[in-house]
């Protein structure tokens, strides 16, 4: 049975599921009637003082495999109509390169230039699940509608190493910023 996530919640999930290589996060959502929404997912590769690796450390629907082929973006869907998640990102925890101390994973409300963002009040049964990627079972979900009605960006959940093991952190912060935007607080590259 999964765990249901709440913003602070952290979980050991290298001792929790012995084992565990391959991850993938869903996300899912439905827009509400009248409206299109474009929601994307995004995974920040940081390494030391929680900077980005570089200019290959953010995955998305432009940038879709890591340098080191441990993690995966399966596409980019523009309107949250899919059965299921509507994106999804693949990690494979051993290919992770030592220099990643941590990952990131960001959701951002698209829009097209000079038209307005959708906040994710406007939207409907949005969901963060991460599933271990080998059996397809969900280890934990995380509602992303709490608390988050006029965000349209937020911190979603940090996976990151932490003596040895993988642990991963249920932030649920919003953040008033594009994905540019985002970079640029993450930027000024660890060395």
């Amino acid at each position: 049975m999964a765990i249901n996530l709440s913003k602070g919640d952290k979980i050991n999930f290298s001792k929790d599921n012995p084992g565990l290589q391959k991850i993938r996060i869903g996300l899912s959502w439905d827009a509400k009637p009248g409206i299109t929404a474009d929601l994307d997912a995004s995974i920040f590769l940081l390494g030391d003082n929680e900077k980005l690796i570089g200019d290959e450390g953010i995955i998305f629907y432009n940038n879709q495999d890591s340098s080191d082929g441990a993690v995966h973006h399966h596409g980019d869907n523009r309107d949250g109509s899919a059965d299921g998640d509507d994106e999804t990102i693949s990690i494979d925890l051993n290919k992770v390169g030592q220099t990643v101390k941590s990952l990131l994973i960001v959701l951002t409300s698209y829009a097209d230039e000079g038209k307005e963002k959708i906040n994710f009040g406007r939207v409907k049964n949005a969901t963060a699940r991460l599933y271990d990627e080998s059996s397809g079972k969900v280890l934990n979900e995380f509602d992303l509608s709490e608390d988050m009605s006029d965000a349209t960006s937020m911190e979603m959940v940090k996976i990151y190493r932490h003596n040895g093991e993988w642990k991963l952190g249920a932030i649920g912060e919003k953040v008033g910023s594009s994905i540019n935007g985002l970079s640029d607080v993450y930027n000024k590259y660890s060395k």
